[in-house]
């Protein structure tokens, strides 16, 4: 194991908020019969994990459920393990409870996981007793709580890394899930580049080893060099392949310029725009994360706004562009993004469209946000748009909760499942695209039938 990962008992948690305790709920699957059904060996095996955690044993009981079964508790003087057995199942449950900084439950769970011989696992380690809370309960209602997962047979060590001190010029990130009822965070280990605040939100820009180099707005995560490219290519070649010869493109936010490179690739631009009202999240992602930019804000055919999108389109000429790009945050309730997918603001876009005008706008992550968001989302744009011609797309977003949606509402004659194969297939092959292609366009429209009775 290298240094960064090596096991401490005495360091303090990388969590902004200490805990009292550590829980890992565990579940063992595929185990051997007899280690789950001998009383005696059981207890002695809990016994030694209890051991090999460091803990102090102060007593342990057992009972033997008749034909099949074994309950087994260890008291230990940093707080008790405790499991119960189904061998018929060859399943197990256990949780190992440790307080205080002096134990390591993981050893625990790795001596009684090689004990049972179980073939696969489940666990969870949670952070018991905030010490904020139990000085101040009232935050209880505020507060997101931390969890760590792992399935089957990952190496628990890795679960060391969020307990140990942080590697030097490193930081524990944590971003926040939009939706309360998720009560989650999710922490990221990574080098700072930039920890700052605009005039609108919080914009934190840091190189994590696997994502690269990834920004938080308002503690969500917003964009990581990793698969953005799956994110820009969809949000911006599906419209464009849409209309037949989109010359004149408007983009509403994009700050870090992912879109703003895809929209470059086209060759028949006359006109474009972009828009964003955060000059720091523009300046900042220029310089830190240029790579995603790729010199579309140094490419003269691009007019750079810092401005407000909903002011710009409102005051724009009829039928000026053909294509809008909505790159913006998610448009919940309260969020920054909110303001944009308002009636008025889609009113407005529709009416600034040119004949066979296109306009793709981010929606909602589908298993992260509820049917209500999504509902009221999908009427505002289809006051301006009509039902018929406002479509969702879905995309996969590994760093962004496993999948986002898109929307995308037309006018005129052109319709999303009717595009010129040879164009997009040529056109991918020209720009070396890493995602969108001919059969991604078609597929993205399939709907599942749980995304079907939100939206429709």
């Amino acid at each position: 194991m290298d240094q960064e990962k090596q096991s401490v008992k005495n360091e303090a948690p990388v969590y902004d908020t200490p805990y009292l305790g550590r829980h890992i709920i565990a579940e063992f699957f595929q185990a051997d019969f007899d280690a789950l059904n001998e009383p005696e060996d059981l207890c002695k095996a809990m016994e030694q994990a209890a051991i090999d955690s460091g803990a102090t044993i102060l007593s342990s009981h057992k009972h033997f459920f008749k034909p099949h079964g074994v309950s087994c508790v260890v008291i230990i003087q940093e707080s008790n393990l405790s499991i119960h057995t189904w061998p018929e199942f060859g399943y197990a449950a256990a949780d190992f409870f440790t307080c205080g900084d002096t134990v390591n439950p993981w050893k625990s769970f790795e001596s009684l996981k090689k004990y049972l011989k179980a073939k696969r696992s489940n666990c969870m380690e949670l952070q018991r007793g905030s010490t904020q809370l139990l000085e101040n309960p009232a935050l209880l209602n505020s507060m997101m709580h931390s969890a760590i997962r792992t399935c089957d047979n990952e190496d628990t060590d890795a679960n060391e890394y969020f307990r140990v001190r942080l590697p030097k010029g490193k930081v524990a990130i944590q971003a926040v899930e939009l939706n309360d009822l998720l009560d989650q965070t999710v922490t990221t280990i990574a080098e700072p580049l930039v920890n700052t605040k605009s005039p609108f939100q919080k914009i934190v820009i840091a190189k994590n080893k696997w994502w690269g180099k990834t920004m938080w707005v308002d503690d969500v995560l917003n964009v990581c060099e990793r698969d953005e490219f799956v994110y820009h290519e969809m949000i911006v070649h599906v419209p464009m392949m849409v209309h037949p010869n989109p010359t004149r493109v408007l983009i509403i936010g994009g700050g870090d310029g992912g879109s703003a490179r895809e929209v470059l690739k086209h060759p028949n631009l006359e006109k474009f725009v972009m828009i964003d009202i955060d000059e720091v999240i523009v300046n900042e992602c220029r310089k830190h994360m240029p790579e995603i930019s790729n010199g579309a804000f140094e490419d003269p055919r691009m007019e750079l706004i810092i401005g407000d999108g909903i002011e710009y389109v409102k005051n724009a000429k009829d039928g000026s562009f053909d294509i809008i790009i909505v790159d913006s945050t998610d448009p919940l309730p309260d969020s920054v993004g909110e303001v944009l997918f308002t009636k008025d603001f889609y009113k407005n876009c529709h009416r600034v469209l040119a004949p066979n005008g296109c306009i793709s706008t981010l929606a909602l992550c589908p298993m992260r946000d509820d049917a209500d968001s999504y509902k009221r989302s999908m009427l505002n744009i289809q006051s301006a748009f009509t039902k018929e011609k406002s479509w969702v797309y879905l995309v996969p977003t590994d760093s962004y909760n496993g999948q986002t949606s898109f929307s995308l509402c037309f006018k005129g004659d052109v319709h999303p499942e009717k595009i010129d194969k040879s164009r997009v297939k040529a056109f991918g092959a020209q720009n070396k695209l890493r995602y969108y292609n001919h059969g991604i366009h078609h597929s993205s429209f399939c709907l599942p039938n749980y995304i079907k009775d939100m939206v429709f």
